[in-house]
């Protein structure tokens, strides 16, 4: 009995109001609990091609996941008041505790980092941006805001991180090496 209670999708495809098809919460799910893993075939785009793969994930230099046709990554639309986030490389987690019914969403720029990639956002929530940029050039509040829900791709990066704080950064991790 235990064992079917834990294979139990957390969600199911359906209607949604943002975009076509969405991805809707069948049970509550707690802040930072684990709704999918964004699975797919990683490709590596050298070239406009990633435009012909909306909902691809990002996750290295030129590499992006394109998610597998009818899972769960396919449905997962955009929302500037996102729902859900990225942890690690593709694991698609709460970002808040989240009621059974509410739609999955992932603010796309959390994951997205090609300087050329935007999108007419319609998402229709109070704050939406109406387009959509790569991450780099969102405000730094918001990259603050959702530290904890960036790919860990562009937390590698270190573009979260202003002038001073990347100097700090880079200075500890010289002293920590030369220490060694």
């Amino acid at each position: 009995m235990l064992i079917a209670i834990f294979s139990m999708k957390k969600y199911r495809i359906d209607t949604s109001g943002i975009q076509g098809r969405g991805i809707f919460l069948t049970r509550d799910i707690k802040k930072d609990e684990t709704i999918f893993i964004f699975s797919g075939k990683e490709i590596t785009f050298t070239s406009g091609y990633w435009w012909y793969h909306p909902n691809a994930l990002q996750c290295g230099y030129a590499k992006w996941i394109v998610p597998r046709k009818g899972s769960a990554g396919e449905y997962l639309n955009h929302c500037c008041s996102p729902t859900a986030g990225v942890k690690g490389k593709n694991r698609i987690v709460a970002m808040r505790d989240l009621k059974k019914g509410e739609e999955v969403t992932i603010d796309y720029a959390l994951s997205e980092t090609y300087p050329l990639w935007h999108m007419t956002c319609v998402c229709k929530a109070k704050n939406c941006r109406k387009v959509v940029k790569p991450y780099q050039d969102m405000p730094a509040w918001r990259m603050k805001k959702y530290i904890d829900y960036t790919s860990k791709y562009i937390l590698d990066m270190k573009m979260h991180l202003n002038w001073n704080e990347y100097l700090t950064v880079t200075k500890e991790k010289k002293v920590r090496t030369t220490i060694k």
